[in-house]
């Protein structure tokens, strides 16, 4: 009970009183579409140069910093650095290590790597205790975390992030020589009872808490959750969401702030039953979601530029990804998002949204998509920039994706 009492004090000194959040009444069923032009500004594509060297099938993870398009692919394990008009610059490889993670670090002009050991294969019971113990030292050998110099990436001065033993639980960077981590576990066994959804470190210990959770009874947790990150528009902060809950957040490196409470349909919203339903293995807890399809059990994917919210539903419905244009509260399905001639009528997302910056949005899309939209759309007799008129005529259908940038606008039309 000491643990308990200490625990719930160390959570309410983090949490921040100050604003009241903003309340959003949101049905989803009920969202409307609307043309590519009512809602960004411009719709750019950036062919990615393809040569022997450079050739890739999709992009897993993309960074944009101001020189380069930073892409890791999975199937060939490299990283490929593009500049700005899609020229291939450098392709970088670690023959053993894969990427878990990247982030550009814009002050430092440094790009962070989780990167997860190829050799290292733990049994499951290795897995788990690594897990519940994340600062142990054997936790060395599933990975490590670097830097690589962005100043001349032909260099491929990487330097090895010192003191850290987080691999497991993918932390993300808050601030200079902080992360933040989440792993949400009931264990009935624990020697302690209290736990806490989100945990900041400085790569070796825990240096702050919040949201505290029992897990010895949290049986809703049979199945490893944890909250959900974004990058927000100032230093030292990151927006988040958690799991089984409606809210949008705010972390700072000595505060969190409740951003938006979004209300849901009854029929959506978890119910307060699940909390109390004993689940007896991860199985089953993914039998019931399975079988309650309406229920959105989080809110994720939190992208925040300009005027705009997005965001996405963890349920089983098709349209999953929305919008919400702050300045009108109203919601827009990404989904019903629709072509015109401003964009060509090419596809206005590809792969969803794979990174953001203060100023845009960058998706990609395969060049086979591209050649068929083409074709598709012939008949309306688009306009092409200059470029996609070289790329059209010079590429072919098995060449590298092509980067689409969207650009907001300030407010709708």
């Amino acid at each position: 009970m000491r643990n308990f009492f200490a625990a719930l004090f160390l959570f309410l000194v983090n949490v921040a009183t100050g604003q009241s959040p903003k309340t959003l009444y949101f049905d989803p069923a009920s969202t409307m579409g609307a043309p590519v032009s009512r809602l960004f500004e411009s719709v750019t594509y950036i062919p990615l140069e393809t040569t022997k060297q450079s050739l890739f099938g999709q992009i897993s993870r993309m960074v944009v910093t101001e020189q380069y398009f930073i892409i890791f692919d999975y199937d060939t394990q490299a990283l490929y650095f593009f500049d700005k008009q899609g020229k291939f610059v450098k392709k970088y490889k670690d023959d053993k290590h894969t990427i878990a993670n990247m982030r550009w670090l814009e002050k430092e002009n440094k790009l962070y790597l989780m990167q997860i050991n190829r050799n290292f294969r733990p049994t499951r019971q290795e897995m788990e205790e690594l897990l519940r113990k994340p600062f142990s030292k054997s936790s060395s050998r599933y990975g490590r975390a670097v830097l690589y110099n962005l100043a001349d990436v032909q260099k491929e001065q990487i330097t090895e992030v010192p003191d850290f033993t987080i691999f497991l639980v993918n932390p993300v960077p808050l601030a200079p020589q902080q992360w933040v981590y989440s792993l949400m576990l009931a264990d009935k066994s624990a020697k302690d009872s209290v736990d806490y959804e989100l945990k900041v470190s400085d790569g070796n210990k825990t240096i702050g808490a919040y949201f505290p959770y029992a897990k010895r009874t949290a049986s809703y947790l049979s199945d490893p959750a944890n909250i959900d990150f974004a990058i927000s528009d100032e230093a030292n902060t990151l927006l988040f969401t958690r799991p089984f809950t409606y809210s949008i957040y705010q972390l700072t490196t000595d505060s969190v702030r409740n951003l938006y409470n979004i209300v849901l349909p009854f029929e959506n919203t978890v119910p307060k039953t699940f909390f109390a339903k004993e689940f007896s293995s991860a199985n089953e807890l993914r039998d019931y979601k399975q079988s309650n399809p309406a229920v959105v059990w989080r809110i994720n994917g939190i992208v925040p530029i300009s005027n705009y919210l997005f965001f996405t539903l963890d349920y089983q419905k098709r349209d999953r990804r929305f919008l919400f244009e702050k300045s009108s509260n109203r919601f827009y399905n990404v989904n019903k998002i629709t072509a015109d001639s401003t964009n060509a009528f090419l596809p206005v997302i590809g792969w969803d949204f794979q990174y953001y910056d203060k100023t845009a949005l960058y998706s990609s899309i395969s060049s086979d998509a591209m050649f068929r939209s083409r074709n598709a759309e012939k008949h309306r007799n688009p306009v092409y920039t200059p470029l996609l008129n070289t790329y059209f005529e010079t590429s072919k259908p098995s060449s590298n994706p092509v980067i689409i940038i969207l650009k907001p606008l300030a407010k709708n039309k």
